[in-house]
């Protein structure tokens, strides 16, 4: 088994020390499947004990659907979302997706109904709203009349935050060892000629091992310039509190996604809390950079790796206000409801939205697993084994090609879907 150029034979599962920086979606799905195919010696380091409070898998309800245009995804999504209903049913609500742009000829839209169909998969198309309320005329909001979409049946949602409580137990159950804290939280990984030997952590111990998996999400940039490979940014999440009689009208209420607006509005959750996200590309930051890097950049975008607090509940205004316009388009009377939680939900975003799974072109013992894109979580129950047959380069290879660490020094700001992304002012960062 050979890894890819510059690096060395992996060795026989159960001889290699294995540090996997990161409990999240990424790394707890990468530890548990590395400990079922034999490797003992496998940790996982994080500031927190997950669900890590600031992580993006750590929610009260994530999309499960797999409405993809590109054949990739929706393949791969579809796989997932069998295993959802297998293992972790407990935590999957099953609902209807319903997927609209403000456009009557928008190629997604098409190019997404068209990768469905050709999975065998049946949708219900509307077009125009006076359709979309047919269906569900709970929502009777002011969508514009040229608005078209589709409905499938086949999508749902999870507690992600249920379900990594779940994750952690397996790996408990699996022997897996979680080091959090001062000693958990890697400040610079450690390095000889080119050659991990370790990571430094913010107790000033260095721990030692041969192999050393970066699981670290939009944490990534603060120990590793990804050269443009991905950059990390934060998106607006807020919630409303709702009555048992408001939530007993909205139980049919599918996953809504407006391709235009950018805004996804969820079902209400078993404690009557609805949610809505702004989809798009998001904010970005300016810090110093600290840690370990290849080629020093002045700043980088990332979240705080210290933080003393997390109940902050600042969003842009401007956030707050897109959250507030969708949430009008769908369901005016609730329109003005005061937020009962607002947060910035940060992602490892690439260029492409392709994750970033490989071997570090130059860092022998350097494993790369990020680049979530915002779009990971729904493939917990299959990701694991994806990665770690690229860490065990096997597997078929187009799964190597499009995760394939792809630096580029050039990044995307919008794809026409919400708003572009921009940089938060230094008020905002503030106040993060």
């Amino acid at each position: 088994m050979q890894q890819s150029s510059s690096t060395s034979d992996i060795s026989i599962p159960g001889t290699d020390s294995i540090i996997i920086v990161g409990a999240g979606v990424l790394g707890l799905t990468t530890a548990l499947e590395l400990r079922k195919r034999g490797y003992q010696h496998v940790s996982v380091l994080d500031r927190h004990m997950p669900p890590v409070p600031d992580g993006s898998s750590v929610d009260i309800s994530k999309a499960i659907r797999f409405d993809y245009a590109d054949p990739f995804y929706a393949n791969l999504g579809l796989e997932a979302s069998k295993m959802w209903r297998q293992k972790y049913d407990e935590y999957f609500h099953e609902c209807e997706f319903a997927l609209m742009t403000e456009s009557m000829d928008d190629p997604r839209l098409e190019r997404t109904k068209q990768a469905l169909l050709r999975l065998g998969q049946t949708v219900d198309a509307f077009r125009g709203a006076d359709e979309f309320k047919a269906r569900y005329p709970f929502f009777d909001g002011d969508l514009p009349q040229h608005v078209n979409g589709y409905f499938n049946k086949a999508s749902g949602w999870a507690n992600a935050k249920q379900v990594i409580q779940a994750v952690v137990s397996e790996c408990t159950q699996a022997g897996i060892p979680f080091t959090t804290g001062q000693r958990g939280t890697v400040i610079s990984l450690v390095q000889a000629k080119k050659k991990i030997v370790g990571v430094k952590v913010a107790s000033g111990e260095t721990l030692i091992c041969d192999w050393v998996i970066l699981a670290t999400g939009s944490w990534t940039n603060h120990l590793l310039d990804l050269r443009g490979a991905a950059v990390s940014t934060c998106h607006p999440m807020a919630s409303i509190q709702l009555s048992q009689d408001e939530a007993a009208k909205l139980a049919r209420q599918p996953v809504t996604y407006n391709l235009t607006s950018g805004v996804f509005v969820f079902p209400p959750t078993a404690d009557n809390v609805l949610k809505l996200v702004g989809h798009g590309f998001g904010y970005e930051t300016r810090m110093a950079q600290s840690g370990m890097q290849i080629r020093p950049l002045s700043s980088i975008s990332a979240p705080r790796l210290f933080k003393q607090s997390f109940e902050s509940q600042f969003i842009p205004d401007d956030a707050d206000a897109a959250l507030r316009a969708g949430l009008s388009s769908l369901l005016p009377q609730l329109k003005d409801r005061p937020w009962i939680n607002r947060r910035l939900c940060w992602y490892s975003n690439t260029p492409n939205g392709d994750f970033l799974i490989d071997h570090h072109p130059d860092i022998i013992g350097l494993f790369l697993a990020t680049g979530d894109s915002g779009h990971c979580f729904k493939f917990l129950p299959i990701i694991g084994r994806y990665i770690a047959d690229i860490f065990e380069d096997r597997g078929p290879s187009i799964y190597r090609t499009r995760w394939a660490y792809k630096p580029t020094g050039r990044l995307i700001f919008s794809d026409g879907g919400g708003p572009r992304r921009r940089v938060l002012t230094r008020f905002e960062q503030a106040r993060l």
